[in-house]
């Protein structure tokens, strides 16, 4: 996250808070060194952060929140009532895109690939979701055959395939646990890559290890983010992403137990290539911070 203000200790944050609360925008609020430090996930937000201070310091700030306050009380007036729930809810899918259109997009398409495929059923329809059938001899030849587009695609792909309700189901709600707190506290790009990374690492393992085509599914994706939120919580903790460490070796656990008990059902090496490009990038992405911000 980026640092948006600093203010004594002794400041009274409670007004500020709310006024950016009635925005929409997430915050954190951090003690360092005697004072309170407000951070913020973006630039255009460390901007609203300080217009909204000086707003407070200039002693504006209660009109400016009773304003807020107002425009969120008719937003909430203008939605369409109980009674007509369609539109109600294409209210609440619409802001659910505004605020997380990476994970949205992301479970939407995974929604549409299970409709078309009746949940794994029906595989005729998808068959150009599934990783390539590419012969190899070696794990470089493999990823020199994965520089064609059409190929490396073809290696994100498999992401959007599932095998059953459950199969669906699980994945989408790990996905919306982690996907919605990240699109919060760190920008589109560091999300948009952290899923591209962690979907092509967990299917190029799994299908050089079972050199077969025969999987699909989040759930190495889903390893990552476990990966990711918890070591990036870690090594950069200001960022505000964090995991507890209970958790993820509660998902490494299940990991070990998939591979000792669940053999070939499981795509075990796709859920291990995540977890370790979660972990990496995590690391990255941690030393950019600290570097950055001195």
């Amino acid at each position: 996250m980026l640092r948006a203000a600093s203010v004594p200790i002794a400041f009274d944050l409670r007004p500020l808070l709310g006024l950016l609360q009635a925005q929409g925008l997430g915050v954190r609020v951090s003690e360092e060194a005697g004072e309170q430090v407000i951070w913020a996930a973006t630039e255009s937000q460390v901007g609203q952060v300080r217009k909204a201070l000086d707003s407070l310091e200039r002693g504006e700030l209660n009109e400016v929140l009773r304003r807020a306050q107002a425009l969120n009380e008719a937003a909430q007036a203008a939605r369409p009532s109980g009674v007509n729930t369609a539109f109600a809810a294409l209210w609440r899918l619409a802001a659910f895109l505004r605020r997380c259109p990476l994970t949205a997009c992301l479970a939407i398409a995974c929604l549409c690939v299970a409709l078309l495929s009746r949940n794994g059923r029906e595989l005729v329809p998808v068959l150009g979701l599934f990783f390539a059938p590419i012969p190899f001899s070696s794990f470089s030849q493999l990823l020199l055959e994965l520089a064609s587009p059409t190929n490396f695609l073809r290696s994100l792909t498999p992401a959007l395939l599932h095998f059953g309700e459950l199969h669906l189901v699980f994945n989408l709600l790990w996905l919306f646990y982690f996907g919605t707190r990240l699109e919060k506290l760190q920008t589109p790009a560091i999300v948009l890559l952290l899923y591209v990374i962690t979907a092509f690492s967990g299917n190029i393992l799994q299908y050089y290890f079972s050199m077969s085509n025969a999987f699909g599914g989040l759930s190495g994706l889903v390893y990552g983010l476990v990966g990711y939120c918890w070591l990036l919580g870690v090594v950069a903790p200001k960022i505000g992403v964090s995991l507890r460490a209970s958790t993820f070796f509660a998902f490494a656990v299940a990991l070990v137990a998939m591979e000792l008990f669940a053999g070939d059902s499981i795509a075990s090496a796709a859920h291990l290539g995540g977890l370790l490009a979660g972990l990496a990038y995590a690391a990255a992405v941690g030393l950019h911070s600290r570097l950055t911000s001195g």
